[in-house]
């Protein structure tokens, strides 16, 4: 039998015993507390964080939105280069879009509410440059490569963004934070987008308007020296043109070059051909005649002259020699 001593030993065991396990017990609760507490802080904190950004993505993409409805009812007033300036304005605020809508996308938020937002703008944007694309490539401004898509389809695409992001918009008021966004659905489909597309395309003002210039006028063989609207060419049977080009224009263009051989002798025989090439804008090229046939002796007029687009200045879309070929021997 136990000694009192022994059983007072084993009571003191006891007690150690439960307040050890009642300590642990208490910091364990109080880290479970606290890190519920501090998920919920850093919860509040990224939905908020991403409450301020969402915001101001909507409010870019809603912009863009009304701007670009505005710069096609503005079409039947403005001039190409306004029209063009325009355009390019809102294709640099489009690109921002895509950009912040990349940015949303991380750290996640309750939900997912940010990836669905980045989704939803990112469909827009696909489907506004088809829009673009529709008004600006029939008008021969320059745009990235066109979509498959057409613009019946693009315009589906945003209707059905706005009621995704409509049902959507408000998932994270009742989670920590209290996070509310707009509704903002854009106005495009909603318009009539297909009619003002044909108004402006078919506005005379917007219509391309290349400017084109001969640079340079070179034969073969070489005449020799002779005054500069004279040509005095060496008796051959037979000679070559190479006509080269310049288009300082923002505008491509098809133009034509033609070439007339004029004898004045009825024995001669009259030449005329021509060629059409695509002149890029902002850059040269050129064409080349070949088998310009020719009789020693022969006495007229050379004339070489562009069509197809405006002359960059008067009288430089055109060339107008007299020429003599030499005697043979």
């Amino acid at each position: 039998m136990a000694s009192r001593g022994e059983l007072r030993r084993r009571r003191q065991l006891r007690v150690l015993i439960i307040v050890v396990v009642l300590a642990t017990v208490g910091t364990f609760a109080r880290d479970v507390i606290r890190a519920a507490h501090d998920s919920q802080s850093a919860r509040a904190s990224r939905n908020t964080t991403f409450g301020t950004l969402g915001r101001d993505l909507i409010r870019e993409g809603a912009t863009l939105d009304h701007d670009t409805l505005v710069t096609l009812q503005r079409a039947t007033t403005l001039s190409r280069s306004d029209f063009v300036d325009a355009w390019n304005q809102l294709e640099v605020r489009a690109r921002q879009v895509t950009l912040d809508a990349t940015r949303v996308r991380v750290p996640a938020v309750d939900r997912q509410l940010n990836v669905l937002l980045a989704d939803v703008m990112t469909q827009r944007i696909s489907s506004w440059e088809v829009i673009r694309n529709s008004v600006l490539t029939p008008l021969g401004i320059g745009t990235t490569q066109s979509s498959l898509v057409s613009l019946t389809s693009a315009l589906a695409t945003i209707t059905a963004t706005n009621a995704q992001w409509g049902s959507a918009h408000n998932r994270l008021y009742r989670e920590p934070g209290g996070v509310r966004l707009p509704v903002s659905e854009w106005t495009l489909p909603a318009n009539d987008v297909t009619g003002l597309i044909a108004t402006a395309v078919q506005q005379v003002r917007l219509q391309p308007s290349a400017t084109v210039s001969i640079n340079a006028v070179s034969i073969d063989p070489q005449p020799l020296p002779s005054d500069a609207a004279q040509l005095v060419l060496l008796a051959r049977e037979q000679i070559s043109v190479g006509v080269s080009l310049r288009n300082l224009s923002s505008t491509d263009a098809t133009v034509t070059v033609h070439l007339v051989l004029a004898p004045e002798q009825k024995s001669g025989v009259p030449v005329s051909k021509s060629m059409s090439v695509v002149l890029p804008k902002q850059s040269n090229a050129a064409v080349l005649f070949d088998s310009i046939a020719i009789q020693a002796s022969e006495r007229g007029a050379f004339r070489i002259w562009v069509t197809g687009a405006r002359p960059n200045s008067p009288g430089s879309a055109s060339r107008f020699y007299t020429f003599k070929v030499a005697s043979a021997g």
